[in-house]
């Protein structure tokens, strides 16, 4: 039987590696984690990229499905609704989606406290609502990608950057 310590002593006796016997230095080892370390901040960067972007676009779902909803409402009573209850209440069994603010209807003349100005954006035909008319928008921050998601009466749902 060899004793543990005579696998490593060398002619002076002191530790040292022999040929054949495995292992890694502390310099490979290091290198190793450092690969490691780069790859996963790539992947974690990635990963919150992708988030914001899956949030974006869920933001620009939610909008379009509010307006095929505010369609439906207007078909049925030839007018905006005040608030966003009435649409929580009529078409979503009472549940709401968060973060988007809205104005039509009655509420149209105070602007909800939005600020309209005249866009010469060929993708946003509309500066402020009347009383036949709303707007609505996200109001979470959705940086990088969009400051908000929009939509209105002439115009479906859009990423506003």
């Amino acid at each position: 039987m060899v004793k543990i310590a005579s696998l490593f002593t060398g002619r002076a006796g002191r530790f040292s590696r022999k040929i054949g016997i495995g292992g890694f230095t502390l310099l490979e080892l290091w290198i190793v984690i450092e690969i490691i370390g780069f790859l996963m901040t790539i992947v974690i960067s990635n990963l919150y990229r992708s988030k914001k972007a899956a949030k974006v676009a869920m933001y620009v779902q939610n909008v379009k499905n509010v307006q095929t909803a505010l369609t439906s409402y207007y078909a049925m009573e030839l007018k905006y609704p005040a608030t966003l209850n009435t649409i929580w209440l009529q078409f979503y069994d009472g549940r709401q989606i968060p973060n988007i603010e809205y104005i039509g209807g009655t509420t149209a003349g105070n602007q909800g406290g939005w600020n309209f100005f005249n866009s010469n954006s060929p993708e946003i035909k509309f500066n402020g609502p009347t009383q036949d008319e709303y707007a609505i928008r996200s109001t979470e921050e959705l940086l990088p990608y969009a400051r908000y998601v929009y939509g209105d009466v002439a115009t479906s749902a859009k990423v506003i950057r």
